[in-house]
């Protein structure tokens, strides 16, 4: 856990639990168990068992003694879902959440189903409620979900985003948002499109889907009943990023620009995260327009010198290093290694850094 960090969406981290298991694609190059595992065995360490799941249940009262208000990413050494930890062990981390209204705690996860099987128990939301009197009497009354958690669900491809998206609108939540991150696929959040048939079923993440309220119905003096137009649970903010690190996989541009375009047209906050070890290079020519840097030279972080085209998306020389998605000669795009700092944060041009506003708890 840190008091800062250099994650983009988030100001500390806050791991009352390390270490995990590989469940997706997702996980292949896991950044934290990459970290972790450079330890084990070091006698003393924090890590000295690698990326073995370990409770640390001296690190729950860490955002007590916080009292500057921050963003809080929790766990970004584990999973708090991860089906070994103990109802009772996430209840107390709840707790602790409950207890401490000034952070906004973000919690990510690749674990949808027990997060909806727990949140959505009541037994579960008691065991919270007592671990909180436990730890501060006379804390008094608590509203669920809490309004100061942000619930997450990490979607690396489609079929990710349809199996995750739907459970996270499922269940209980102040915020929903996305972990894009790595993209290894294109992803449609509107309604995956089927070839010839275009979005034959829409799936309403972005928006909530529309339904009538018939608990604010009325009647009029006629005797016509009426009820108002209301949306169900929608995503509040998505995040998309590329792949760092050794053996990282290239995430091609136009699946960032889809999902962006997608959140623009939505009105959702969007966050560029980074594009990860492999890049595009752009650069703003004379007249303002966005495009490849032509026969310039490329010098990655390690000193590596591309020619142009080097990486050519998909018909370069490397083509096996390059493409790890199913897109066609329309799509080419010059793509290099250029390491994660040269690779750098911009989508034509510019940032994103864009959060969702939040005014109080949602259903």
């Amino acid at each position: 856990m840190s008091d800062t960090t250099t994650i983009e969406w988030t100001d500390s981290t806050w791991n009352p639990v390390t270490g995990c298991t590989k469940v997706t694609p997702g996980c292949d190059n896991c950044y934290a168990e990459t970290f972790a595992e450079r330890f084990r065995g070091t006698p003393g360490h924090h890590f000295e068992n690698g990326f073995d799941l370990t409770l640390r249940p001296n690190a729950l009262i860490m955002p007590l003694r916080w009292k500057k208000p921050r963003k809080v990413f929790v766990n970004s050494m584990s999973d708090l879902f991860h089906k070994d930890i103990p109802d009772e062990y996430i209840a107390r981390v709840f707790a602790v959440m409950a207890l401490t209204p000034q952070h906004t705690y973000q919690v990510l996860t690749k674990r949808h189903g027990r997060m909806r099987a727990l949140l959505g128990s009541q037994d579960f939301i008691r065991l919270v409620d007592d671990h909180r009197e436990q730890t501060r009497p006379g804390c008094g009354d608590f509203t669920w979900p809490l309004p100061n958690v942000w619930l997450g669900v990490s979607v690396e491809d489609q079929k990710r985003a349809d199996l995750r998206i739907p459970a996270l609108l499922d269940t209980p939540a102040a915020v929903r948002f996305l972990s894009c991150e790595p993209l290894l696929g294109p992803v449609d959040l509107d309604g995956p499109i089927i070839p010839g048939r275009g979005r034959p079923k829409l799936t309403y993440w972005l928006t909530g889907r529309p339904y009538w309220d018939e608990t604010k119905a009325t009647t009029t003096g006629t005797g016509l009943t009426m009820a108002p137009i209301s949306t169900g649970p929608h995503i509040d903010w998505v995040i998309v990023g590329g792949e760092s690190g050794r053996g990282a996989r290239p995430m091609h541009p136009d699946w960032a620009r889809a999902l962006r375009n997608q959140c623009v047209s939505s009105g959702v906050p969007f966050l560029f995260k980074q594009w990860g070890e492999w890049g595009v290079d752009w650069v703003k020519g004379p007249d303002g327009k966005i495009g490849p840097r032509g026969k310039d030279i490329t010098v990655a972080d390690d000193g590596t010198v591309y020619e142009p085209g080097d990486l050519a998306y998909p018909d370069g020389p490397r083509y096996g290093e390059a493409v790890r998605a199913d897109h066609g000669r329309a799509h080419l795009t010059a793509m290099y290694r250029l390491g994660k700092k040269r690779a750098g944060r911009e989508l034509d041009g510019r940032t994103w850094d864009q959060f969702p506003v939040v005014t109080g708890a949602a259903a």
